[in-house]
């Protein structure tokens, strides 16, 4: 196994700062899809992401929270 720096364990991983956690986890799934070959990944989490925004947004603006 190749020593890339994405596996830390959870005490680590509790102790970065929260930037720093998403990067990690960023380089994980950039891994995660160089590993699988998949090149449309990277779109299907940006979609993923807006969906979750928009339902957030929409919710917050429909409703008091």
């Amino acid at each position: 196994m190749v020593n890339n720096g994405l596996d830390i364990s959870l005490e680590q991983f509790k102790r970065m700062k929260s930037t720093d956690r998403d990067i990690l986890i960023y380089n994980n799934l950039v891994h995660i899809r160089k590993r699988i070959g998949d090149t449309r990944f990277h779109r299907k989490i940006h979609y993923a992401w807006l969906f979750v925004l928009t339902v957030a947004l929409g919710l917050r603006r429909f409703l008091p929270i």
